[in-house]
């Protein structure tokens, strides 16, 4: 008999040994699981656990949701389910001695994400959930980035990513498919085109200045009409003027420390645009400020997969 003891609430972050390499996890990009037996569950109590799940992604041009769910009972959470990148899973049952809520990191597979909810009352265990909700999604969107990185390291760009650490002295995973568009002393603007859409990823550097939502624009703007035109002459890409965007964060990415905007862009004297992400902050002897950004032109296409595309590539700094 295995005995388990926690607290009548509790919030858990677990971790374990890497996996294998061999030991991948599954699942389509943006995918995750949902462990229910939505029989013993009402409508209402469904409607807010897919509310979280499937909430816009943020500053795309049009309304995508975070994650495409597959939906299961707990009887057919079987092996084909347990390998899935991303997972939550539901359990209630009157034996529970309380409700309980854990986060799981690479249980049976790697890169993987488990959120476990269980307990004796449904009302409880939905509270538990919509409590722990932003930290939730933001374990699974990290893990959505981190099969991304997996995958570009499998294919990778080593002369970009040597041209970069040559140039800024910081180290990036480039997949191979994106190749140098433009370069210049202080500028390097990667590109990946296909028939339908268009991925960029821009790396700068400029003379230092204080890191904000304005400077980081006006910078981006003065960047981009210098160094990239647009399809019609005197086009160029600009960020787009958008009320309460972009949206701004100050995070860090392994040891850097920098702002985080999300936002759009569009054209001057075209009609193009799209998303882009960025992270800018100090080089790494201060001397400089290095801004990173992906930006995605996809006019007839869903753009979430693409955007967390290059968002991944950005956030692969070392």
């Amino acid at each position: 008999m295995v005995v388990l003891l926690v607290v009548s609430i509790s919030c858990k972050q677990k971790s374990v040994p890497a996996f294998k390499s061999d030991n991948f996890s599954t699942g389509k990009a943006g995918e995750m699981i949902l462990a229910i037996d939505s029989n013993y569950w009402t409508p209402a109590a469904i409607k807010a656990i897919y509310d979280v799940l499937q909430q816009p992604q943020p500053a795309i041009n049009q309304i995508e949701p975070m994650f495409d769910v597959i939906q299961c009972s707990n009887k057919d959470f079987t092996a084909s389910f347990t390998r899935h990148r991303n997972i939550v899973q539901f359990d209630c049952k009157q034996q529970y001695a309380g409700n309980y809520y854990e986060v799981q990191k690479n249980p049976f597979t790697n890169p993987q994400i488990l959120v476990k909810i269980w307990g004796n009352n449904q009302d409880s265990c939905l509270a538990l959930f919509l409590q722990h909700k932003d930290e939730i999604i933001q374990a699974m969107y990290n893990n959505d980035l981190a099969r991304l990185q997996n995958a570009h390291r499998k294919l990778n760009n080593p002369e970009v990513e040597k041209k970069i650490k040559d140039k800024f002295g910081i180290s990036m995973t480039i997949p191979t498919e994106y190749f140098v568009g433009r370069e210049e002393k202080d500028f390097l603007w990667l590109c990946c085109r296909t028939p339908k859409n268009d991925r960029f990823v821009m790396i700068y550097q400029t003379p230092v200045y204080t890191i904000n939502t304005a400077n980081v624009v006006a910078k981006r703007d003065s960047v981009t009409k210098a160094y990239i035109a647009g399809a019609v002459q005197g086009a160029y890409p600009k960020v787009a003027d958008v009320k309460d965007f972009p949206l701004a964060q100050n995070i860090q990415l392994r040891y850097h420390n920098g702002l985080e905007l999300r936002g759009f862009w569009d054209s001057v004297r075209d009609k193009m645009g799209g998303p882009f992400y960025s992270f800018t902050m100090l080089s790494p002897d201060n001397s400089t400020c290095i801004t990173i950004d992906g930006f995605v032109y996809a006019p007839q296409e869903h753009k979430r997969d693409y955007i967390r595309e290059v968002e991944a590539i950005v956030k692969s700094i070392k």
